[in-house]
């Protein structure tokens, strides 16, 4: 598997070797990723006779048989791989550069994936933001916000295209021209729910999609549960807004704990279904209690430290010291005008301007109640 140099030869034969193990009934991603590493590659783990497998894998001789009868027939991973290509996808491996680095150090990374989108190592520098599919409209504003805030730092927003909190995140970050990935619980190519269509398109578009499943697989329950370990696997940090006691987004939550990742949760109102998984695991001490981006940026500023200075000088100059100061008032969601100027210390006709040229740059919007908001 590796030249004179020590590196990995990737090539179309490996990935489409790599497939052809992962069609095999008994042959998982981990145990692809393990006959790959044994035998010095995909396409010398399909040559090898049944029982040195059954044996490198210690499963019984059936398994090790069905991987050499894949071996020599490889129609139905053609058919895939036609897929793959005429959904403008690519297959990344395990060893592939392009394979998110925080990914490779789960417990049972994919040994494949279906992606679209273009590459950035930027990605490795990533939030999750996942949460119930019947928001509230007050965390509904608070997922695209948070989303946008972090985007706006240069931090890739990560989520499952779910109706609801996963969609409003990956709106945020695209609405702010940031960076926002959507792992999917579908085929690359099924696109679930059909409503999120042109969301799709836009991540593809500005972000990244990706899948570890074939193309055509539908959207079966099953497949969902497994998809969260990679939506936090990717990710420094995973943030739940709103989700009930058996809400997929706690499946989340349990995989970054076991990840290792910093677990965030934004509060819910007490005593309401949706929120009471949230709020238990803020509760259980589980998850930091957080309310705004600035508070996870601060938690995780030593890993995000590359983008962040890319961000900083980047965005910095596009506020005066005033619109700064007023900017950041707004960091923890809506406030009214007469408490911008008593907090800012600014006079009222000098806010009003600014919020004016702030609205028509599209940094705020004014709101019910003598109120604005950032966007």
């Amino acid at each position: 598997m590796s030249n004179e140099s020590g590196q990995v030869n990737i090539t179309d034969e490996f990935r489409l070797a790599l497939l052809v193990l992962l069609g095999v009934n008994g042959i998982g991603h981990r145990r692809a990723i393990e006959l790959a590493r044994l035998f010095g590659s995909p396409q010398n783990a399909l040559l090898a006779p049944a029982g040195e497998i059954a044996a490198a894998l210690n499963v019984p001789l059936a398994v090790g048989r069905a991987v050499a009868q894949a071996g020599r027939n490889k129609e139905a991973t053609q058919k895939v791989f036609e897929r793959v290509q005429k959904a403008s996808a690519r297959l990344v491996s395990y060893w592939d550069v392009e394979y998110p680095s925080r990914l490779k150090n789960i417990a049972d990374p994919p040994a494949l994936l279906f992606v679209k989108g273009a590459p950035s190592p930027l990605y490795d520098y990533a939030v999750a933001i996942v949460g119930t599919r019947a928001p509230s409209d007050h965390c509904t504003r608070l997922a695209q916000r948070l989303a946008a805030d972090l985007a706006m730092q240069g931090i890739a927003v990560v989520s499952g295209m779910a109706v609801g909190i996963d969609g409003m995140a990956h709106e945020g970050a695209l609405n702010a021209g940031g960076r926002t990935v959507a792992v999917l619980g579908t085929g690359i190519d099924v696109i679930y729910p059909s409503i999120h269509r042109k969301l799709y398109e836009r991540i593809v578009q500005q972000g990244m999609v990706i899948s570890e499943l074939p193309p055509g697989e539908s959207a079966e329950p099953h497949n969902f549960p497994q998809r969260n370990r990679i939506i936090s696997g990717m990710s420094i940090g995973v943030v739940i807004v709103e989700a009930g006691l058996k809400s997929g987004a706690l499946i989340t939550a349990r995989c970054a704990v076991e990840q290792g990742r910093e677990l965030f949760a934004v509060p819910g109102a007490a005593g309401t279904h949706r929120a009471a998984g949230v709020n238990r695991l803020i509760k259980d001490g589980a998850a930091i209690m957080i309310e705004s981006a600035a508070e996870i940026v601060e938690r995780l500023k030593s890993q995000l430290a590359p983008v962040l200075n890319v961000a900083a000088a980047l965005t910095l100059p596009k506020l005066s010291i005033n619109e700064t100061k007023v900017y950041n008032l707004l960091e923890k969601g809506p406030m009214l005008i007469d408490d911008i100027i008593r907090n800012s210390g600014l006079g009222a006709v000098e806010v009003n301007r600014m919020l004016t040229a702030m609205q028509l740059r599209g940094l705020v919007k004014r709101i019910a109640g003598a109120r604005v908001e950032r966007l």
